[in-house]
């Protein structure tokens, strides 16, 4: 009796050790909201990978004679903000009193969504509109990724969200767009539109501005021959460590994708993407934040992520 006590006693310890070495089975929430920006959760799997298909050292002729290919990789799950980087996040980025970065920010004057310097301080421009910051460089957009505690996705985790598992051209599908579908076409300098504008355009995983409105830093170098090195059946490859240079190409650049307010409609394309150093921002370069799924975890295990309820 005595032995079957202690046996019982030494299952249930080892039961329970079990229980809090194993990850928990229970299924991460479609929507999450950790300091204040929405995330959306892009599950893993197999999808069609849009990469250009030019070999660079070659006058950059296309590789028999596609400018682009799909390739079909697989990537482990991911969250991916639901809307572009907010002014209004980058301005509390900002006002840090030991930021030592400020001079990286282009627009400290003339910002399209916030304006001011260092020493006065800095306002949004137009507070009753939730705009995207704008004017950010690739390494700023990376310190206010950090700052939040988040990071830049790869290219791969862009389009994947932009695109979902089929091979749709726009991140809404195939169809043409039009004025409901994004902010494209604007020969105004400073034309951005509200983060949460044009849910019409909305990618296959319900983010929006997927095209158009500003282009969107990713954390990949721009490298030709891993692009042209990426096969199908790949797992979660590793974005490349340094990028292309020659004679076009004089120092290593970073990635933009999604196109901006005045880009025309191909330019928004799941393919296209523009290339520019790591150090310079733009009039109408933004970003769009990603996070892991292991973080997310620990932010509804620790209480800071908030659950956005299904409808």
């Amino acid at each position: 009796m005595r032995f079957h006590r202690h046996a019982a006693i030494i299952l249930a310890t080892i039961s329970s050790a079990l229980a809090f070495a194993e990850p928990s089975s229970t299924p991460l929430p479609q929507e999450v909201v950790i300091n204040g920006v929405e995330f959306v959760h892009i599950p893993a799997g197999n999808f069609w990978y849009g990469v250009e298909n030019v070999d660079y050292l070659d006058n950059q002729r296309p590789v028999n004679g596609k400018h682009y290919r799909d390739v079909q990789v697989w990537l482990d799950g991911f969250y991916m903000a639901k809307f572009e980087a907010r002014a209004r996040d980058l301005k509390r980025f900002l006002e840090q009193p030991d930021l030592k970065r400020r001079s990286t920010y282009a627009g400290e004057t003339e910002g399209c969504a916030v304006t001011g310097n260092a020493m006065n301080g800095y306002t949004l421009k137009a507070p009753d509109q939730d705009l995207p910051a704008t004017h950010l460089s690739n390494e700023l957009s990376a310190e206010l990724a950090q700052w939040l505690g988040f990071r830049l996705p790869t290219e791969m985790e862009w389009v994947k969200a932009a695109r979902g598992a089929d091979r749709r051209m726009f991140p809404w599908g195939d169809e043409y767009p039009d004025d409901t579908f994004a902010g494209f076409k604007s020969h105004a300098g400073c034309s951005p539109a509200p983060v949460d504008a044009f849910a019409n355009g909305r990618s296959a995983y319900g983010l929006y501005n997927m095209g158009g409105n500003v282009f969107e830093h990713v954390a990949d170098w721009y490298n030709n021959p891993h692009d042209l090195a990426l096969k199908d059946g790949m797992r979660n490859p590793a974005p490349p460590k340094s990028g292309t240079t020659g004679s076009d190409i004089t120092h290593p650049m970073r990635i933009l994708k999604g196109g901006r307010w005045s880009t025309h409609a191909m330019g928004m394309s799941i393919y296209s993407r523009t290339l520019h150093r790591p150090d310079g921002g733009f009039i109408c370069f933004g970003t769009r934040f990603a996070v892991d799924e292991a973080s997310v975890a620990q932010h509804l295990r620790a209480g800071t992520a908030r659950v956005i309820a299904e409808k």
